[in-house]
């Protein structure tokens, strides 16, 4: 059968979410352009499972149901015959989707505070499962060597032999890198999980998804006590474009771990799956293999053809191999510009990308593209991307390239000119010679956590005169904003420096966080009314700020003689120093 991968389907009114994030940045993108973020195809569905769909609505009563025997051979078969790997029907577990999987297992298996390992960079869901149960994320990060990336398996043999770290989830193929892990690999894994009691998690969302050339081995097939020691995620929602089907196949061989998860699947009255969800899997499985091949070849076609462009192109721009799933991880830090930087370039061409941030802080330069799309759609993105680098570059000729700098203790602090709410054209310089001050950046004047940090500051400020010290600190507040709140009078005992176009945080690069998730770092709970708030809609969600609500803060202290004798780059929208911090930073 032939099928069609070349149409391109409009899918900005049916509810989609990564059409409806992209139309949210810019409602006018034009009819061409295409987002190539969330993880979900360009594809229409393949014709088996539309076919057999609709005769199942006609012939069948959406009630409550449960998997069917014909349900159970269908996964049981395709595991079996894709992956050489021999489950159990009594194994699986259904649930609404993988990530609600790992996030209940995450639950009954372990307890607040334990450690949950994970890989970075990888799928931001896995460090959201440990930080939103109240469990320490513990990451065991990949290494980049010569091409590729290699797990560091002395790093994780130590966190493994942490008695608290009692669950790893596994990412295989790996989301964002694209790697599929060697059997000699996965049994290192396997070992160390297995000789410290640490539970493994294995996400193989992607494990249909492999390229002409690879090889991609289940981790449960490695051995007997590999398939014991796992919980084996499955789901034919990326392999089939079926995510909004909502249903996974979690295959748990132990059988107490097992039970524990259907408890949780209890807990949250999650009986059962849609009826047709099911039908749709086992369709996929019996009926749309062959769709599944030629979608091979169209992404890794695609993949080809993106690496091919970029080392004719930019050559700055570095492609890591596409071994399995259809997400091209590419480096692009070689163009010399920031990540907040090629973000700002790739909008500006209406690329819809996954920032590489987003997958752990060592991700940041890099991008995820989403090649799951027709390839004309896929010419116009990369056509629109070398123009917005070649004006980038025309840009730097004409006017230099901006200074980004990122301070390091022992340089000499840069002089620059600012504003406060009572002043204007200040020099840095002049207005802290031989005085050791400290430099501290928080948000904007009406964020409720930056005044109470400013007014505990005030009240600790004798500490700072005491040793012959100032502060000042950065906002994204205008100073007439800052001047009207504070009602002419200036009320605190330090200048605020007024930066609402974030000159300032951009030279020195103070960034915002690579998500808001992350922007409370390891309390997450502390800040789940803002997050909510998110997701919320309505007057609050699209109210304005002052400035960016994701800023991170940071501070710098800097000697008489003008140099920097301590750098703090913030982790978190906490990490907040007191003013004995500061002063013992400045002696």
């Amino acid at each position: 059968m032939n099928y069609d991968f070349t149409s391109i389907i409009d899918r900005s009114k049916c509810g989609s979410t990564k059409w409806a994030g992209m139309l949210k940045m810019n409602p006018n993108v034009g009819p061409d352009v295409l987002p190539m973020s969330t993880a979900d195809m360009e594809f229409m569905t393949a014709p088996e499972i539309r076919e057999g769909l609709k005769t199942y609505i006609d012939t069948v009563i959406q009630g409550y149901t449960n998997p069917t025997d014909a349900y159970f051979d269908a996964v049981l078969g395709w595991q079996k015959r894709r992956h050489g790997y021999e489950g159990k029907k009594d194994w699986i577990v259904t649930t609404s989707g993988v990530v609600q999987a790992f996030f209940t297992l995450v639950n009954i298996l372990t307890e607040p505070g334990d450690g949950v390992i994970i890989q970075q960079p990888v799928y931001y869901p896995f460090s959201l499962a440990a930080k939103m149960t109240g469990r320490k994320l513990v990451n065991n990060a990949l290494i980049e060597k010569d091409g590729t990336y290699e797990m560091d398996f002395a790093d994780l043999e130590e966190k493994a032999k942490d008695p608290k770290n009692k669950v790893i989830i596994f990412c295989n193929p790996h989301n964002p890198v694209g790697k599929c892990w060697s059997r000699e690999e996965l049994e290192k894994l396997v070992d160390i999980c297995i000789r410290n009691d640490v539970f493994i998690i294995d996400d193989e969302i992607h494990n249909d998804l492999i390229m002409p050339g690879y090889t991609h081995v289940a981790l449960p097939t490695i051995s007997a006590e590999a398939s014991k020691h796992c919980a084996y995620l499955t789901a034919p929602s990326k392999t089939f474009n079926l995510a909004g089907m909502q249903l996974s196949n979690i295959f748990i061989e132990d059988a107490a771990i097992r039970g524990k998860m259907m408890i949780g699947k209890l807990m949250g009255m999650s009986l059962s799956q849609v009826a047709i969800s099911y039908e749709a899997c086992r369709l996929a499985y019996d009926k749309a293999e062959p769709w599944l091949d030629a979608l091979i070849d169209v992404v890794d076609g695609n993949a080809k053809y993106v690496k091919r462009f970029l080392q004719e192109n930019i050559p700055e721009a570095k492609v890591y191999p596409l071994e399995g799933t259809y997400l091209l991880w590419v480096d692009f830090r070689g163009l010399g510009m920031t990540h907040k930087e090629l973000e700002k370039m790739n909008l500006k061409a209406d690329l819809y990308l996954d920032e590489g941030g987003m997958f752990g802080r060592a991700g940041r330069g890099f991008e995820r593209f989403n090649l799951a799309m027709p390839r004309s759609a896929l010419e116009k993105a990369m056509e629109r991307l070398l123009k917005g680098w070649n004006e980038v570059k025309a840009d730097w000729a004409a006017n230099g390239k901006p200074e980004h700098i990122t301070l390091e203790a022992g340089m000499e602090m840069p002089d620059f000119t600012y504003d406060t709410p009572f002043a204007k054209g200040l020099s840095f310089k002049a207005e802290t010679v031989g005085k050791p001050t400290v430099l501290l950046f928080h948000r904007y004047y009406s964020c409720g956590l930056c005044s109470m940090a400013l007014h505990q500051l005030a009240g600790e400020y004798e500490t700072v005169t005491a040793a012959g010290a100032q502060v000042k600190v950065v906002m994204q507040s205008t100073p007439e904003s800052i001047f009207e709140s504070m009602g002419g009078q200036n009320t605190l005992p330090f200048d605020i420096i007024c930066d609402p176009d974030r000159v300032l945080y951009e030279r020195f690069n103070v960034f915002t966080a690579d998500t808001m998730f992350d922007l409370p770092g390891d309390n997450i709970q502390a800040i789940l009314p803002m997050i909510g708030s998110m997701f919320s809609g309505g007057e609050q969600n699209s109210a304005p700020t002052e400035g960016a609500q994701d800023q991170l803060p940071s501070w710098f202290a800097i000697g008489a003689d003008g140099k920097l004798c301590h750098v703090h780059y913030g982790e978190s929208l906490f990490d907040v120093p007191s003013a004995k911090e500061m002063v013992d930073a400045l002696k």
